[in-house]
């Protein structure tokens, strides 16, 4: 079963854009985790999830790991918008691994971490989230 925890960190409604990516993806939903360049709160987390950590505390030690290197989400924002500035704004990024999809939307200064299943809708999360933020 999974575990929620309410909005703590960003000042857009991460609440809402949790139910929205949980309403596109379904099962495929993994993790939200809500973050800004200071800290982070996991706002849903599955069993699967809590299956790759021997612990909660190994767990919280990977996620504060991540964390600390959220700052190259920004800067790689900032790149690509230098580069291709006909494009428009960086809205999210996304790594596809064997396991999961590690998707980061980003919003000003802030952005949620979500885990996918390999074959989630992407696009229509990201979209979601967007719309509910």
């Amino acid at each position: 079963m999974a575990a929620t925890n309410p909005s703590t960190v960003v000042n857009f409604d991460a609440d809402a854009a949790r139910a929205a990516a949980l309403d596109v993806a379904g099962d495929d939903l993994l993790l939200v985790v809500e973050f800004d360049r200071r800290s982070f709160n996991p706002l849903y987390l599955t069993d699967r999830v809590r299956e790759y950590y021997d612990d909660e505390a190994a767990m919280a030690r990977h996620f504060e790991e991540i964390h600390s290197y959220i700052y190259l989400d920004f800067t790689e924002r900032d790149l690509y918008e230098d580069l291709y500035p006909p494009a428009g704004e960086s809205r999210a990024f996304a790594t596809y691994l064997e396991e999961f999809v590690a998707l980061r939307v980003l919003f000003d200064g802030e952005g949620l971490f979500l885990a996918l299943a390999p074959d989630a809708d992407v696009t229509g999360v990201v979209g979601a989230v967007e719309g509910a933020a």
